[in-house]
């Protein structure tokens, strides 16, 4: 596997590596922990039942953002149920396909036949156990913002990428419409009050709130929705919940994360090329930003 550094080529499992289990790193850091707990043993470990045609993330992006038709090695950071990496093996033809996350849930993905041309490594984005400049796209969705050092984050993906590479991504935004500003605040205030809390613990909260954050938020969103508002209802924080349950995973996710960074348009684009990058595309949606830069 000469994508990856010698150093590890010797723990291969089939198309398994686990840099995560036996690291006092991620065992010992409270921050690792965290995220451990939220997306290695919480939300990603559970299967989707369905998803529909145009909804997964890597179509969102690819509305804007085109792959290279002539690229021959993927790699995606942070796969959590394999939904993206699906979509990937079922429409283009790399011949390497490499997946990572931080979650246990990934080695359950590498066991599964549809996955056999993937190789699945569970690792920490900020570390990446492969050779310098081996990948002609990377993507990523939704995972830098939740990194200890965002800027790292992305000077990894760059090292892994070829020259002339692509690097497609998203990250949360800073939001200048009052309800998602408004929402980000509560989000904030709580993140800072239940940093403390367990895992398990902040999830019975997030049930205990997702009433009130329903009433708030989401059935005024509904409401739009019924009377044929076909956009503003979508300005609404957690605006397609109609029973806690709906909301429940994402709640969990934006309370019990360690960090939850975000950028405005413009700083994004500053950021990206502060860490080297020439050609650079930001496009800022309703939920967050759209990345794509060539190394």
């Amino acid at each position: 596997m000469n994508f990856l550094k010698c150093e590890f080529s010797k723990d291969i499992k089939k198309n398994y590596l686990d840099l995560i289990s036996k690291n006092n790193k991620f065992i010992n850091d409270p921050f690792y922990l965290k995220t451990l707990n939220l997306w290695g043993k919480g939300i990603h470990v559970r299967n989707k039942k369905k998803h529909k045609v145009n909804d997964t993330h890597i179509e969102k992006l690819l509305i804007y953002f085109k792959l290279n038709k002539f690229a021959k090695s993927y790699l995606e950071i942070g796969c959590g149920e394999g939904i993206d990496i699906k979509y990937i093996v079922n429409n283009f033809n790399f011949i390497d396909i490499f997946a990572i996350d931080i979650g246990e849930n990934i080695k359950k993905l590498s066991e599964k036949k549809e996955f056999d041309k993937v190789f699945f490594c569970r690792c920490d984005c900020l570390d990446l156990p492969f050779e310098n400049e081996r990948f002609d796209i990377v993507y990523s969705y939704g995972v830098f913002h939740h990194t200890k050092n965002f800027e790292n984050a992305i000077l990894e993906a760059k090292r892994v990428l070829n020259k002339g590479g692509m690097l497609i991504f998203y990250s949360y935004k800073k939001h200048a419409n009052y309800f998602k500003s408004f929402g980000v605040g509560i989000e904030t205030l709580l993140l800072k009050l239940f940093s403390k809390l367990s895992y398990n613990i902040v999830k019975l909260l997030c049930w205990f709130i997702s009433p009130f954050i329903l009433i708030s938020f989401s059935y005024p969103a509904q409401i739009l929705k019924f009377f044929g508002s076909k956009k503003k209802y979508k300005y609404f924080p957690l605006w397609w919940g109609k029973k806690p349950s709906d909301i429940i995973p994402d709640l969990t996710d934006r309370l019990y994360a360690p960090i939850n960074i975000r950028f405005s348009e413009k700083q994004m684009y500053n950021q990206l090329l502060k860490v080297g990058f020439n050609k650079v595309k930001v496009h800022q949606t309703r939920d967050g930003l759209f990345c794509q830069v060539i190394k």
